[in-house]
């Protein structure tokens, strides 16, 4: 290697970090405190843009932690958690028993650093019922609540004088040919030049892919670097999973809980400006229809086993029709209400948690504002003032449920590799609201015990030896960058490629379009123009990886016999969208299996296949016995 690499300098470091973590969530800033808490000071976070990212910008009406149920009388258990996360579908039971195991230690760590999670005056931490919940298991102490997780976490990072290297965006993971660990980073820094860092761990904790479509409920500055790890060939989980629900468009915002709840108008306008209350063309009363405009509040992920008997998720799949098919603009109003709204007909249900709340107002933002001020003023903030003016939407994208596979120490397919937080591939079909974030910072505990307790012993190259094998991985990756004076132009290859996967690859997905752009992504053309800005290179190079993996475990999975699930749809045809009005045929057929997908870096191909979930595991509680196995570090297996 010449020093040089896409005609920027390289420059190597020398010193050999315990650990690097890349991303600056709430995830990578806990995983961060948990390794220094285990006696690791060699260690720093690698980041784009320290103030980027998910859970420092984004949230919902009433941002959800998930835990074990630990006020009044309520009967819980770490394996009763797990039991509610692994019947979600397609999730490995051993992950969710360790989920469920530390969601309490999570928590309260989060609360000892100053995150505000409300208790009654006995200190209790009580909380309330959120989707998928068979408890009282939630708590929020509001919209943003992994705002202000993120920004504790990051105070006592800094406290502790981590390292956090900004302005450095990871273009290639280094992992070693013959071993298959990883060993290091190549990142470009602030655009100018590329710089190679050594660790013996390296944790990504870089959130989600919202890259992958256009139009997202993701803040504008993530999106997600996935790619980097599916492009060395590491395996992947549940790609096909992901939750996607009705968000604001203008100012990107979860319209779930309080905005549903208060029963707005739904309204589409068309070119003309013709404005019409679209839901009655749907619901055969305005009080279902109001029914399932409530249930939208806690029920807010669109669910293809929610639209038959007129359920809450036909509210979606009228939106797509509106605003994708006839091709109108949808918009919330909260200004008057939906018409035939009477409290005497309302549902009952309904009519009962308006009433206790103290929100029967005449209006809907009048309930909004008894019900959930903070709701209200969250818009107001952003210069939407919903007393005064309608709320464009959309239902996007907001979650993804796969990502990297992972093992009960959240390390992935690649030796000295973690994944945790959303780029991790932990929840399978469905999962109750909040357990991403109880998911996040477990992950951050667990993978941080695992290297703690083995990175003495980690017999790791010699500075030497890591310089060498990085330069021969960047002469390789550089023919793989192949970019020419009159090459395709980037931005244009990766909007197109978002419009597609928007198309054909959300909530609604047409089979007959799934094999069709499988090979588009295949065949897509690898010699582009240089662009001004190389991190839009790199950008389409790990969103065109990621879609090849989703589009190939779609393909697995609809030729093996899948049907609907989750949080999509699958028909026939976009022609044929509204025979599916009164519901689809839900699948039953891979609720125990996960669908893996792997780029093989050698072949240049995608292999996908199903493998049975891994069962919550009968563990021995016999104190003595863990007691001598904890002190021996047995735990923690052999090590890497």
């Amino acid at each position: 290697m010449s020093g040089e690499f896409l005609g920027k300098k390289v420059f190597f470091e020398d010193a050999v970090f315990d650990c690097l973590i890349v991303g600056t969530g709430a995830a990578a800033f806990n995983a961060a405190l948990h390794l220094y808490g285990k006696g690791l000071t060699n260690i720093a976070l690698v980041t784009n843009s320290l103030y980027a990212g998910t859970s420092r910008n984004t949230g919902s009406d009433k941002q959800t932690y998930y835990k074990i149920a630990c006020a009044g009388d309520q009967a819980d258990s770490p394996r009763g958690m797990a039991q509610t996360l692994f019947g979600g579908a397609s999730m490995d039971g051993d992950i969710a028993l360790c989920e469920a195991s530390h969601s309490l230690q999570e928590f309260f760590h989060l609360v000892s650093i100053g995150v505000d999670f409300p208790h009654n005056r006995y200190g209790e931490f009580a909380g309330y019922k959120t989707d998928h919940d068979p408890l009282q298991r939630a708590s929020s102490i509001g919209p943003y609540t992994s705002k202000e997780m993120t920004e504790k976490l990051e105070a006592e990072t800094r406290r502790r004088n981590i390292s956090i290297i900004d302005k450095s965006r990871v273009v290639k993971l280094l992992l070693d040919e013959k071993s298959g660990r990883a060993y290091g980073l190549c990142v470009l820094e602030k655009g100018e030049c590329f710089r190679v860092y050594f660790a013996k761990n390296i944790i990504f904790a870089t959130g989600g892919n919202p890259g992958m479509y256009r139009n997202t409920v993701y803040p504008p500055s993530q999106f997600g670097a996935s790619g980097i790890m599916a492009r060395e060939g590491v395996r992947f989980a549940n790609m096909t999973e992901w939750q996607y629900g009705i968000a604001s468009v203008k100012f990107r915002w979860n319209l779930s809980g309080s905005y549903q709840q208060i029963i707005p108008r739904y309204v589409s306008v068309d070119k003309n400006g013709n404005e019409e209350e679209f839901l009655s063309k749907y619901f055969s009363s305005p009080q279902n229809a109001q029914k399932a405009v409530f249930l939208k509040g806690y029920q807010w992920p669109f669910d293809p086993g929610k639209i038959s008997g007129e359920g809450s998720s036909l509210v979606d799949m009228a939106i797509y029709i509106e605003k994708h098919v006839e091709g109108k603009r949808v918009f919330l109003d909260y200004t008057r209400n939906p018409q035939g709204l009477a409290w005497d007909k309302l549902d009952a249900t309904a009519y009962e948690y308006l009433a206790k709340s103290d929100a029967l107002d005449a209006l809907p933002i009048d309930r909004l504002k008894s019900l959930n001020p903070l709701a209200y003023e969250l818009y107001l903030t952003n210069k939407i003032d919903l007393a005064k003016e309608p709320l464009e939407i959309d239902v996007v994208p907001q979650h993804h449920n796969g990502g990297a596979e992972i093992d009960i120490w959240w390390g992935t397919s690649a030796g000295h590799l973690f994944a945790v937080g959303e780029c991790a591939g932990t929840h399978g079909v469905h999962r109750p609201g909040g357990s991403a974030l109880n998911s996040g910072q477990v992950g951050g505990c667990r993978a941080a015990a695992r290297i703690a307790a083995t990175v003495k012993a980690d017999a790791f190259f010699t500075a030497g030896q890591a310089r060498a094998k990085a330069e021969a991985a960047l002469e390789l990756f550089a023919g793989e960058c192949a970019v020419a004076e009159k090459g395709r132009d980037v931005s244009a290859a990766l909007a197109e490629l978002q419009e597609m996967n928007s198309r054909c690859a959300s909530f609604i997905r047409p089979v007959d379009a799934i094999s069709e752009n499988m090979k588009l992504v295949e065949n897509a053309a690898e010699v582009f123009a240089m662009p001004e800005d190389l991190a839009d290179f790199f950008a389409l190079k790990e969103i065109q990886i990621m879609s090849r993996l989703m589009y190939a475990a779609l393909d697995a999975y609809i030729k093996g016999g899948g049907k609907s699930r989750g949080s999509y749809l699958i028909v026939d045809s976009l022609k044929n969208i509204k025979d599916y009005l009164k519901g689809a045929e839900i699948d039953s057929l891979f609720r125990d299996k996960v669908l893996t997908a792997r780029y093989t870096p050698e072949a240049r191909q995608v292999e996908s296949s199903f493998r049975p979930v891994r069962p919550i595991p009968e563990s021995d509680t016999w104190f003595e016995q863990i007691w001598h196995e904890y002190r021996s570090g047995k735990l923690y297996g052999e090590n890497f």
